[in-house]
Protein backbone atom coordinates (compact mmCIF):
# COMPACT_ATOMS: atom_id res chain seq x y z
CA UNK A 1 0.00 0.00 0.00
CA UNK A 2 1.39 3.39 -1.02
CA UNK A 3 2.29 5.65 1.91
CA UNK A 4 0.24 8.83 2.15
CA UNK A 5 2.33 11.96 1.75
CA UNK A 6 1.91 14.44 4.62
CA UNK A 7 2.93 18.02 5.33
CA UNK A 8 5.63 16.56 7.59
CA UNK A 9 7.20 14.93 4.51
CA UNK A 10 7.10 18.26 2.68
CA UNK A 11 8.75 20.01 5.62
CA UNK A 12 11.48 17.35 5.83
CA UNK A 13 12.31 17.51 2.12
CA UNK A 14 12.29 21.33 1.92
CA UNK A 15 14.21 21.77 5.18
CA UNK A 16 11.69 24.13 6.79
CA UNK A 17 9.28 23.84 9.70
CA UNK A 18 5.74 22.48 9.34
CA UNK A 19 4.51 25.93 10.32
CA UNK A 20 6.19 27.42 7.26
CA UNK A 21 4.72 24.66 5.06
CA UNK A 22 1.26 25.42 6.46
CA UNK A 23 1.72 29.16 5.91
CA UNK A 24 2.67 28.59 2.25
CA UNK A 25 -0.17 26.14 1.57
CA UNK A 26 -2.85 28.21 3.30
CA UNK A 27 -1.41 31.64 2.44
CA UNK A 28 -1.81 32.43 6.14
CA UNK A 29 -2.14 36.18 6.75
CA UNK A 30 0.34 37.72 9.19
CA UNK A 31 3.05 35.09 8.65
CA UNK A 32 5.90 36.26 6.44
CA UNK A 33 7.78 33.59 4.48
CA UNK A 34 10.86 34.45 2.44
CA UNK A 35 10.64 33.85 -1.29
CA UNK A 36 13.53 31.36 -1.04
CA UNK A 37 11.69 29.20 1.53
CA UNK A 38 8.41 29.49 -0.32
CA UNK A 39 10.05 28.21 -3.48
CA UNK A 40 11.61 25.25 -1.61
CA UNK A 41 8.22 24.30 -0.22
CA UNK A 42 6.57 24.50 -3.64
CA UNK A 43 9.31 22.38 -5.20
CA UNK A 44 8.93 19.76 -2.45
CA UNK A 45 5.16 19.70 -2.97
CA UNK A 46 5.64 19.09 -6.68
CA UNK A 47 8.31 16.39 -6.15
CA UNK A 48 6.24 14.48 -3.59
CA UNK A 49 2.98 15.05 -5.48
CA UNK A 50 1.49 16.31 -2.23
CA UNK A 51 -2.20 17.20 -2.23
CA UNK A 52 -4.16 18.96 0.48
CA UNK A 53 -6.97 17.04 2.16
CA UNK A 54 -9.68 19.60 1.41
CA UNK A 55 -12.16 18.28 3.96
CA UNK A 56 -9.59 18.18 6.76
CA UNK A 57 -8.36 21.63 5.76
CA UNK A 58 -11.86 23.11 5.83
CA UNK A 59 -12.53 21.56 9.25
CA UNK A 60 -9.24 22.94 10.57
CA UNK A 61 -9.62 26.43 9.13
CA UNK A 62 -13.40 26.64 9.37
CA UNK A 63 -13.52 27.57 5.66
CA UNK A 64 -14.10 25.60 2.47
CA UNK A 65 -13.41 28.37 -0.08
CA UNK A 66 -16.61 27.24 -1.78
CA UNK A 67 -19.98 29.00 -2.12
CA UNK A 68 -23.29 27.63 -3.35
CA UNK A 69 -25.61 29.16 -5.95
CA UNK A 70 -29.27 28.14 -5.92
CA UNK A 71 -31.83 28.76 -8.66
CA UNK A 72 -33.99 27.39 -11.45
CA UNK A 73 -31.76 25.78 -14.07
CA UNK A 74 -34.56 26.01 -16.64
CA UNK A 75 -34.42 29.81 -16.35
CA UNK A 76 -31.93 31.31 -18.82
CA UNK A 77 -31.56 34.38 -16.59
CA UNK A 78 -30.27 32.24 -13.73
CA UNK A 79 -27.56 31.08 -16.13
CA UNK A 80 -26.63 34.72 -16.75
CA UNK A 81 -26.43 35.27 -12.98
CA UNK A 82 -24.16 32.21 -12.76
CA UNK A 83 -21.78 33.70 -15.31
CA UNK A 84 -21.26 36.69 -13.03
CA UNK A 85 -20.94 34.46 -9.96
CA UNK A 86 -18.31 32.27 -11.62
CA UNK A 87 -16.29 35.27 -12.80
CA UNK A 88 -15.95 36.62 -9.26
CA UNK A 89 -15.26 33.17 -7.76
CA UNK A 90 -12.43 32.66 -10.24
CA UNK A 91 -10.98 36.11 -9.52
CA UNK A 92 -11.04 35.58 -5.75
CA UNK A 93 -10.06 31.92 -5.54
CA UNK A 94 -13.37 30.31 -4.62
CA UNK A 95 -15.11 27.21 -5.92
CA UNK A 96 -18.79 27.22 -6.92
CA UNK A 97 -21.33 24.55 -5.99
CA UNK A 98 -24.40 24.66 -8.25
CA UNK A 99 -27.65 23.60 -6.59
CA UNK A 100 -30.64 23.37 -8.91
CA UNK A 101 -34.05 24.67 -7.96
CA UNK A 102 -36.46 22.17 -6.41
CA UNK A 103 -40.08 22.92 -5.58
CA UNK A 104 -39.69 21.20 -2.20
CA UNK A 105 -38.53 23.85 0.27
CA UNK A 106 -37.13 21.09 2.49
CA UNK A 107 -34.53 20.20 -0.13
CA UNK A 108 -33.31 23.79 -0.23
CA UNK A 109 -32.54 23.49 3.48
CA UNK A 110 -29.79 20.99 2.70
CA UNK A 111 -27.72 24.04 1.87
CA UNK A 112 -27.87 25.09 5.52
CA UNK A 113 -26.69 21.60 6.46
CA UNK A 114 -23.77 21.91 4.02
CA UNK A 115 -22.80 25.14 5.74
CA UNK A 116 -22.93 23.51 9.17
CA UNK A 117 -20.59 20.80 7.81
CA UNK A 118 -18.21 23.53 6.57
CA UNK A 119 -18.58 22.35 3.00
CA UNK A 120 -19.74 25.78 1.81
CA UNK A 121 -18.95 29.24 3.19
CA UNK A 122 -22.00 31.11 1.89
CA UNK A 123 -25.03 31.05 -0.38
CA UNK A 124 -26.41 33.14 -3.25
CA UNK A 125 -29.92 32.50 -4.57
CA UNK A 126 -31.67 33.72 -7.73
CA UNK A 127 -35.25 34.30 -6.62
CA UNK A 128 -38.40 35.50 -8.35
CA UNK A 129 -38.92 39.24 -8.14
CA UNK A 130 -40.00 40.30 -4.66
CA UNK A 131 -39.64 36.79 -3.18
CA UNK A 132 -40.06 36.75 0.62
CA UNK A 133 -40.06 33.54 2.65
CA UNK A 134 -40.15 34.17 6.39
CA UNK A 135 -39.22 30.66 7.56
CA UNK A 136 -36.24 30.43 5.21
CA UNK A 137 -34.79 33.74 6.44
CA UNK A 138 -35.27 32.66 10.05
CA UNK A 139 -33.37 29.41 9.44
CA UNK A 140 -30.56 31.14 7.51
CA UNK A 141 -30.02 33.68 10.27
CA UNK A 142 -30.20 31.02 12.99
CA UNK A 143 -27.44 29.05 11.23
CA UNK A 144 -25.34 32.18 10.70
CA UNK A 145 -25.11 31.41 6.97
CA UNK A 146 -23.74 34.34 4.89
CA UNK A 147 -26.54 34.89 2.38
CA UNK A 148 -27.36 37.11 -0.60
CA UNK A 149 -30.54 37.01 -2.72
CA UNK A 150 -30.74 38.22 -6.31
CA UNK A 151 -34.17 39.89 -6.79
CA UNK A 152 -35.64 38.65 -3.51
CA UNK A 153 -36.50 40.42 -0.23
CA UNK A 154 -36.61 44.01 -1.54
CA UNK A 155 -38.38 45.37 1.53
CA UNK A 156 -36.67 43.38 4.29
CA UNK A 157 -33.98 45.09 6.32
CA UNK A 158 -32.38 41.83 7.49
CA UNK A 159 -31.50 40.28 4.11
CA UNK A 160 -28.83 41.44 1.68
CA UNK A 161 -30.23 41.48 -1.85
CA UNK A 162 -29.31 42.63 -5.34
CA UNK A 163 -32.04 44.54 -7.16
CA UNK A 164 -32.73 46.51 -10.30
CA UNK A 165 -34.46 49.88 -9.93
CA UNK A 166 -37.74 49.12 -11.72
CA UNK A 167 -39.03 52.67 -11.39
CA UNK A 168 -35.97 54.12 -13.06
CA UNK A 169 -36.05 51.43 -15.75
CA UNK A 170 -39.55 52.50 -16.78
CA UNK A 171 -38.52 56.15 -16.70
CA UNK A 172 -35.68 55.30 -19.09
CA UNK A 173 -38.12 53.50 -21.39
CA UNK A 174 -40.71 56.30 -21.37
CA UNK A 175 -38.13 58.99 -22.00
CA UNK A 176 -36.85 57.13 -25.04
CA UNK A 177 -40.33 56.31 -26.35
CA UNK A 178 -41.47 59.92 -26.17
CA UNK A 179 -38.25 61.35 -27.61
CA UNK A 180 -38.44 58.90 -30.52
CA UNK A 181 -42.15 59.38 -31.32
CA UNK A 182 -43.45 62.63 -29.70
CA UNK A 183 -46.52 60.55 -28.71
CA UNK A 184 -47.98 60.16 -25.23
CA UNK A 185 -47.10 56.58 -24.22
CA UNK A 186 -49.85 54.09 -23.41
CA UNK A 187 -49.08 51.46 -20.76
CA UNK A 188 -50.30 47.87 -21.18
CA UNK A 189 -50.02 45.85 -17.99
CA UNK A 190 -50.20 42.07 -18.15
CA UNK A 191 -50.74 39.96 -15.05
CA UNK A 192 -50.77 36.29 -14.20
CA UNK A 193 -54.07 34.45 -13.63
CA UNK A 194 -56.37 34.14 -11.84
CA UNK A 195 -56.54 37.72 -10.45
CA UNK A 196 -54.53 40.92 -10.64
CA UNK A 197 -51.78 40.61 -8.01
CA UNK A 198 -48.66 42.44 -9.27
CA UNK A 199 -45.26 41.50 -7.88
CA UNK A 200 -42.90 44.06 -6.37
CA UNK A 201 -41.35 44.88 -9.73
CA UNK A 202 -44.66 45.50 -11.49
CA UNK A 203 -45.92 47.66 -8.63
CA UNK A 204 -42.94 49.94 -9.11
CA UNK A 205 -43.23 49.92 -12.90
CA UNK A 206 -46.84 51.10 -12.67
CA UNK A 207 -45.90 53.73 -10.08
CA UNK A 208 -43.20 55.08 -12.41
CA UNK A 209 -45.60 55.32 -15.36
CA UNK A 210 -48.21 57.18 -13.29
CA UNK A 211 -45.61 59.60 -11.97
CA UNK A 212 -44.07 60.21 -15.40
CA UNK A 213 -47.45 61.02 -16.98
CA UNK A 214 -48.84 63.21 -14.19
CA UNK A 215 -45.54 65.12 -13.97
CA UNK A 216 -46.19 66.25 -17.54
CA UNK A 217 -49.85 67.04 -16.89
CA UNK A 218 -51.12 64.11 -18.98
CA UNK A 219 -53.84 61.64 -18.12
CA UNK A 220 -52.33 58.15 -17.65
CA UNK A 221 -53.73 55.51 -20.02
CA UNK A 222 -53.41 51.98 -18.64
CA UNK A 223 -54.89 48.83 -20.15
CA UNK A 224 -54.82 45.62 -18.13
CA UNK A 225 -55.07 42.08 -19.45
CA UNK A 226 -54.65 38.65 -17.88
CA UNK A 227 -51.82 36.77 -19.57
CA UNK A 228 -53.62 33.44 -19.48
CA UNK A 229 -51.82 31.94 -22.48
CA UNK A 230 -54.92 31.33 -24.62
CA UNK A 231 -55.97 33.00 -27.87
CA UNK A 232 -56.20 36.70 -26.99
CA UNK A 233 -55.82 38.05 -30.50
CA UNK A 234 -59.27 39.69 -30.50
CA UNK A 235 -58.48 41.69 -27.31
CA UNK A 236 -55.17 42.95 -28.71
CA UNK A 237 -56.68 43.86 -32.08
CA UNK A 238 -59.46 45.81 -30.36
CA UNK A 239 -56.84 47.62 -28.29
CA UNK A 240 -54.95 48.74 -31.39
CA UNK A 241 -58.19 49.95 -32.97
CA UNK A 242 -58.91 52.04 -29.86
CA UNK A 243 -55.45 53.59 -29.95
CA UNK A 244 -56.02 55.00 -33.43
CA UNK A 245 -53.81 55.26 -36.47
CA UNK A 246 -50.51 55.90 -34.65
CA UNK A 247 -49.61 54.96 -31.08
CA UNK A 248 -46.67 54.49 -28.73
CA UNK A 249 -47.08 51.53 -26.38
CA UNK A 250 -45.01 50.32 -23.44
CA UNK A 251 -45.81 46.82 -22.15
CA UNK A 252 -44.67 45.70 -18.73
CA UNK A 253 -43.71 42.24 -20.06
CA UNK A 254 -42.12 41.29 -23.36
CA UNK A 255 -44.91 38.75 -23.93
CA UNK A 256 -47.27 41.72 -24.31
CA UNK A 257 -45.08 43.25 -27.00
CA UNK A 258 -45.11 39.96 -28.88
CA UNK A 259 -48.92 39.95 -28.84
CA UNK A 260 -48.96 43.54 -30.10
CA UNK A 261 -46.78 42.49 -33.02
CA UNK A 262 -49.26 39.74 -33.91
CA UNK A 263 -52.26 42.08 -33.66
CA UNK A 264 -50.56 44.76 -35.76
CA UNK A 265 -49.79 42.21 -38.48
CA UNK A 266 -53.43 41.11 -38.64
CA UNK A 267 -54.58 44.73 -38.92
CA UNK A 268 -52.01 45.65 -41.56
CA UNK A 269 -50.11 48.03 -39.26
CA UNK A 270 -46.33 48.35 -39.29
CA UNK A 271 -44.32 48.14 -36.08
CA UNK A 272 -41.87 51.04 -35.90
CA UNK A 273 -43.98 53.43 -38.00
CA UNK A 274 -47.74 52.93 -37.32
CA UNK A 275 -47.29 51.40 -33.86
CA UNK A 276 -44.22 52.05 -31.75
CA UNK A 277 -43.67 49.28 -29.22
CA UNK A 278 -41.24 48.56 -26.43
CA UNK A 279 -41.10 46.28 -23.40
CA UNK A 280 -40.25 47.15 -19.81
CA UNK A 281 -38.51 43.79 -19.48
CA UNK A 282 -37.03 41.07 -21.66
CA UNK A 283 -38.02 37.99 -19.65
CA UNK A 284 -39.09 36.10 -22.77
CA UNK A 285 -36.03 37.25 -24.72
CA UNK A 286 -38.59 38.18 -27.37
CA UNK A 287 -36.11 40.04 -29.52
CA UNK A 288 -34.69 36.70 -30.65
CA UNK A 289 -37.69 36.13 -32.91
CA UNK A 290 -39.44 39.47 -33.48
CA UNK A 291 -39.17 41.53 -36.68
CA UNK A 292 -38.40 44.38 -36.45
CA UNK A 293 -36.21 43.93 -33.33
CA UNK A 294 -37.87 45.00 -30.07
CA UNK A 295 -36.64 47.89 -27.92
CA UNK A 296 -36.59 46.73 -24.31
CA UNK A 297 -35.28 47.28 -20.81
CA UNK A 298 -33.06 44.33 -20.06
CA UNK A 299 -32.35 43.26 -16.49
CA UNK A 300 -28.52 43.08 -16.14
CA UNK A 301 -28.41 39.62 -14.58
CA UNK A 302 -24.70 38.99 -15.16
CA UNK A 303 -23.82 42.24 -13.40
CA UNK A 304 -26.25 41.36 -10.59
CA UNK A 305 -24.54 38.00 -10.16
CA UNK A 306 -21.16 39.72 -9.94
CA UNK A 307 -22.37 42.33 -7.43
CA UNK A 308 -24.05 39.73 -5.24
CA UNK A 309 -21.01 37.46 -5.20
CA UNK A 310 -18.63 40.31 -4.40
CA UNK A 311 -20.79 41.24 -1.42
CA UNK A 312 -21.18 37.60 -0.31
CA UNK A 313 -17.41 37.02 -0.33
CA UNK A 314 -16.89 40.26 1.57
CA UNK A 315 -19.33 38.99 4.20
CA UNK A 316 -17.49 35.65 4.39
CA UNK A 317 -14.10 37.35 4.71
CA UNK A 318 -15.32 39.80 7.33
CA UNK A 319 -15.15 42.88 5.12
CA UNK A 320 -18.91 43.43 5.14
CA UNK A 321 -21.10 42.01 7.88
CA UNK A 322 -24.20 44.20 7.71
CA UNK A 323 -27.38 42.36 6.82
CA UNK A 324 -30.10 44.01 4.81
CA UNK A 325 -27.89 45.96 2.42
CA UNK A 326 -29.56 46.61 -0.93
CA UNK A 327 -27.31 46.60 -3.98
CA UNK A 328 -28.91 48.52 -6.84
CA UNK A 329 -27.69 47.58 -10.30
CA UNK A 330 -28.62 50.01 -13.12
CA UNK A 331 -31.09 48.95 -15.80
CA UNK A 332 -29.95 48.56 -19.38
CA UNK A 333 -32.12 50.06 -22.11
CA UNK A 334 -31.45 48.62 -25.56
CA UNK A 335 -32.94 50.66 -28.39
CA UNK A 336 -33.98 48.79 -31.52
CA UNK A 337 -36.19 49.33 -34.55
CA UNK A 338 -39.61 48.80 -32.91
CA UNK A 339 -39.49 52.40 -31.67
CA UNK A 340 -38.39 53.79 -35.02
CA UNK A 341 -34.80 54.29 -33.89
CA UNK A 342 -31.50 52.89 -35.09
CA UNK A 343 -30.95 49.39 -33.76
CA UNK A 344 -28.34 48.38 -31.23
CA UNK A 345 -28.02 51.55 -29.13
CA UNK A 346 -27.52 50.71 -25.46
CA UNK A 347 -28.40 53.21 -22.73
CA UNK A 348 -27.62 52.41 -19.09
CA UNK A 349 -28.95 53.95 -15.95
CA UNK A 350 -26.95 56.01 -13.41
CA UNK A 351 -24.02 54.28 -11.73
CA UNK A 352 -23.01 52.44 -14.92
Amino acid sequence: MKKRVTSHDVAKLSGVSRGVVSAVINDTPGIRVSEEKRQRVLEAIAELNYTVDAQARSMRLGKSNCIAAYGNLDNSFFLQVLQGVQQVCTERGYHLLLYGHNKLEENKRWLIELYSQRRIDGLLTKDVTGYNQETWVHDVHKAGLPYVSVEGYPEREDVTSVLMDYEHSVTLALNHLYEATSLKPVYVELYNPPVYAPNWGDVHRRKAYLHWMTERGWEPVIHQVCDEGGDQSRWWQELLKKLGQTAAVLTNWSSGSRRLYEAAYRLGKRIGSDVYVMAADDTQQANDYLVPPLSAVEVPYLEMGRAGTERLLDMIEGRQVDRGTKLWVPARLTVRESTGAAAGQVVKGPGS
